[in-house]
């Protein structure tokens, strides 16, 4: 990753020396910085509060009054934090490629801090906002890298999210037996995280699957069992989506001359 800057450096020193001398420029005066590190992290905190009490307006100001300053000073933390906050901005909005963006900038950030931590949350909100923008071949990218990431620092719960978001990019595909295989390792590193809300979340996406595939009673025991799932926890619109789909199923069984308590697949 330092290859071509140390090559930058390299043929700068060799313009040095082979041009002619010149007059030294005047020294720049650094532009005074308007906030200090901690005020930029309050207003990012600050920023959070806002964005829960839906006023968005106002949690985007908050934000973007602190981020030259952490830019021109390398205040990483500020940056992907900063930047994180703005893509769940353009995602409570429903304006992807903004999201895209703003997470792109955010693991920048991260990456340029050295946390791997920021860094594999960032990439994990990027693959979504490209799978909502529509770019698949970008968002199976940046879940492939998320989840070499979390898989190298152990982080079961980041690489339970990244492998559901790569079933994703599958499924959307067509690809439903590379998607089932997807979400099963997903399902199986969210149970070893202990990850129930994640477990529910990809049972749910298993039953999609499945159902697009015809396979309607796999289907139905996967949403039952998120259903399940989602009542323990209290989900009610997990609950919910997961009562619709098995209502639909119901009437898919019966109207392929199957009776609503079989087992089998179909």
């Amino acid at each position: 990753m330092r290859g071509p800057a140390l090559l930058a450096v390299s043929l700068l020193g060799l313009v040095a020396c082979t041009a002619p001398p010149r007059a030294a420029a005047p020294a720049l005066v650094a532009a005074p910085t308007t906030v200090s590190h901690e005020q930029a992290v309050r207003a990012l905190a600050d920023a959070r509060q806002l964005i829960e009490r839906h006023d968005y307006a106002r949690a985007r100001a908050r934000v973007t009054s602190v981020l030259a300053d952490a830019d021109r000073w390398e205040w990483f933390d500020v940056v992907a934090d900063g930047q994180f906050l703005l893509g769940e901005l353009a995602d409570r909005l429903r304006t992807p490629r903004e999201a895209a963006d703003a997470y792109a900038r955010a693991y920048d950030g991260a990456r340029k801090l050295g946390d791997l931590e920021r860094g594999v949350r960032a990439l994990n909100a990027l693959t979504n906002a490209l799978l909502d923008a529509g770019a698949w071949d970008k968002a199976r990218e940046s879940a492939g890298t998320a989840s070499r990431l979390a898989a190298g620092r152990g982080d079961l719960r980041a690489e339970a999210t990244a492998e559901n978001n790569l079933a994703e990019v599958d499924r959307i595909a067509g690809r439903l037996a590379e998607a089932r295989r997807g979400y099963e390792h997903a399902l199986e590193l969210a149970r070893q995280a202990g990850d129930r809300a994640a477990e529910a979340a990809i049972l749910l996406n298993l039953g999609v699957t499945e159902r697009q595939a015809g396979r309607l009673g796999p289907a139905r025991a996967r949403f039952a069992a998120a259903q399940r799932l989602a009542r323990v926890l209290d989900d009610k619109r997990a609950d919910a989506y997961a009562q619709w789909h098995l209502d639909q199923l119901e009437a898919e069984i019966r109207g392929s001359g199957g009776t609503p308590t079989e087992e089998g697949d179909r």
